[in-house]
C-alpha cells in the first residue's frame, strides 16, 4: 500500500454553514481532501459517511 501525503484545504462546513457546530470543533470550518469536493452520499448535506459535515474526505476520517 503507497503512503501517500494527501493535500487538504480548508471549507466551510456544511451542517453549520459557518456557525461553529460539534462537527467542525466549533470552528466553522474543516479540512478535506484536495480537492474539495461534496459528499456523494448526501450531496453536501451532511450524512455519517462525511462525518455531517457535507464534504468528502474530511481529514481525520481516511487518514
Amino acid at each position: 500500500m503507497k503512503n501517500e501525503k494527501k493535500d487538504y484545504e480548508p471549507v466551510t462546513c456544511g451542517h453549520c454553514e459557518g456557525l461553529g457546530c460539534t462537527y467542525c470543533n466549533k470552528t466553522g470550518t474543516v479540512l478535506v481532501a484536495a480537492p474539495k469536493r461534496h459528499c456523494s452520499h448526501c450531496e453536501g448535506v451532511g450524512c455519517i459517511y462525511c462525518g455531517f459535515t457535507g464534504w468528502a474526505e474530511p481529514k481525520g476520517k481516511y487518514d
